[in-house]
């Protein structure tokens, strides 16, 4: 039985997002070996890795979405409070109200846009250039990160309207 804290962090969809995180930071890292793989083959023997360009895109792509999650959890997105600094405590919880909302509800249609379009994608066959990658399967990371998102801000809000701490 999962139980609801009010701690997001701590909570099982913090704990997916620390996995996805550590995901994205793999894909990262293997898309910088690539890279300099590349660089070091084109300098040296003047031969660099075949669609070099393709699997740092890719590869990008889904760290980037694997990183959202984690982001959105931990209040790492970036916040311009220069008309918000000095306002009441009970404005802030509006606001942050209102912001959490807007979240959700932009990463759940994030997810099932994209979701229709890698249907799309894989109907097409739309692929990669060189390698010929589906490109379908970085939609398949992105609707997933997107999903957790949109959950993790529905946890928010719960945790938020039941009186917990938003921090």
């Amino acid at each position: 039985m999962i139980r609801f804290t009010t701690d997001l962090q701590r909570s099982f969809l913090g704990r997916i997002s620390d996995i996805f995180a550590m995901t994205g930071g793999v894909i990262m890292l293997v898309v910088a070996a690539v890279t300099v793989a590349s660089i070091i083959g084109r300098t040296t023997i003047g031969q660099s890795i075949e669609g070099d360009y393709e699997i740092t895109e890719m590869g990008l792509a889904m760290a980037i979405f694997l990183f959202l999650p984690a982001c959105y959890i931990r209040k790492g997105h970036v916040i311009v409070d220069l008309f918000t600094a000095n306002c009441k405590p009970s404005t802030l919880y509006v606001l942050e109200l209102i912001g959490d909302i807007v979240f959700t509800i932009v990463s759940f249609t994030f997810a099932y846009r994209m979701t229709l379009s890698g249907f799309e994608a894989k109907e097409y066959l739309e692929q990669s250039m060189l390698l010929e990658l589906p490109t379908w399967w970085t939609f398949i990371v992105g609707v997933i990160a997107m999903t957790v998102c949109g959950l993790s801000g529905l946890y928010r809000l719960f945790a938020m309207l039941r009186g917990g701490n938003h921090d």
